[in-house]
């Protein structure tokens, strides 16, 4: 079971991969609509198609070290109890060039329509170009443009996502507390838009270990 659950029939999906050997991980929340009890096999299937969103649109973001390796879904079904996905991934990233530092990244923040300090819902993605970077730690403008669009692509993607039993997906992030203190259920937000960091990331505390 997972250490933190989200509403019922929300899903946390993580897409897994390696980079020059160091395993990174992006973690993702979906809500679903239902037309009855969510099927295995729908749900299966949908974590394939969640994979595939991600992989085109974001491979071109990540240079060729950058491996992709599993999609692991967790549905949190009512009555308490959970539907896990795995799909397998293949292939590497496609972004010329690499940068020497494993740990830097490229940071796209999710937008929606609630906000408070801290806490924002942020991608880091691995594997960063090595002719994306001005000045040593900028993005230029025409890579900033770029991953503007792709993360666009992918919401509209997963946005899109049906598999049977399943009606609808909003990509979105879930609120666990309010003012330091678990809330009594989970609320989920759906992200309306993204905006990307101009100058590199790090995520040194984001690799070495998979996401279970």
């Amino acid at each position: 079971m997972a250490s933190r659950r989200g509403p019922d029939n929300s899903v946390r999906i993580a897409i897994q991969g390696t980079l020059n050997g160091q395993n990174w991980a992006n973690v993702f929340y979906s809500q679903l609509t239902t037309s009855s009890s969510i099927a295995q096999a729908d749900l299966d299937t949908w974590t394939t198609n969640f994979a595939a969103a991600f992989k085109t649109n974001f491979a071109a973001r990540q240079n060729g070290n950058v491996n992709y390796s599993l999609a692991k879904a967790i549905c949190y079904t009512p009555g308490n109890s959970e539907l896990v996905s795995l799909a397998s991934m293949t292939g590497t990233g496609s972004a010329s060039g690499a940068l020497g530092d494993n740990s830097a990244c490229e940071v796209i923040s999710w937008l929606s329509s609630v906000y408070w300090r801290g806490g924002k819902p942020r991608t880091y993605l691995a594997g960063v170009g090595g002719t994306v970077v001005s000045n040593g730690n900028q993005l230029t403008s025409g890579e900033i443009t770029a991953l503007k669009s792709a993360a666009a692509a992918f919401r509209t993607a997963v946005n899109a996502l049906t598999a049977g039993t399943i009606t609808g997906t909003t990509l979105g992030f879930v609120s666990f507390t309010s003012g330091n203190t678990p809330r009594p259920t989970p609320l989920f937000f759906a992200i309306t838009g993204a905006t990307v960091h101009p100058r590199l990331g790090s995520q040194r505390r984001r690799l070495g270990k998979w996401v279970n």
